[in-house]
This record gives structure tokens, sequence and C-alpha cells, in this order.
């Protein structure tokens, strides 16, 4: 998906719930991972303090993109729930 979504105009597109859950299974174990990540980190032990300020830089990304994930989970749980819309046609 390499356009911007400044280009892109709105319109309706069909989903699957099913197919949006899926999604947003894998969402929560990027989440999940990036958590798990970051307490990995937390087991090296780092004299110097470049070391200690790289890995403190990972775990802030790691905690970014987890807290990312789990916002944009947040946000597919409203899609699915949401109920269905009949589209008729216009032919």
């Amino acid at each position: 998906m390499s356009q911007s979504n400044d280009i892109l105009e709105p319109r309706l597109v069909a989903v699957d719930s099913y197919y949006l859950s899926v999604i947003n299974d894998r969402i929560q174990d990027l989440s999940s991972n990036s958590e798990h990540l970051s307490m990995a980190l937390n087991t090296i032990i780092a004299d110097d303090d470049a070391s200690k300020g790289v890995i403190t830089a990972i775990q802030g990304a790691l905690f970014h993109n987890s807290q990312s994930a789990s916002d944009i989970s947040e946000m597919l749980d409203q899609l699915i729930v949401m109920p269905p819309v009949e589209v008729k046609s216009h032919e």
C-alpha cells in the first residue's frame, strides 16, 4: 500500500468481519511480540553508556510500536462489531 492517505478518496469497500478479525489477530501478535522483545532486552547487561542508550532507544521504539498496534486493534474492534450495511444497486 504505497498510496498516501490524502491521495485516497473515501469509498465504501466490502470487507468480511472475519477477515478483519484475522487482521486484528495479527496486529495483536505484533503488539505482543514487541512487548516480549522489550522484556528480553531487559536481560542484557551493558556496562557502557552507549550500549545502555541503544537498548533504551530500542525499548522505546518497541513500546511505541506496541501502543500503536493496540490502538489499531481497538479501531478494528469497532469496525468488526458494526452492523452490516445493505448496499443497493443503482442499475
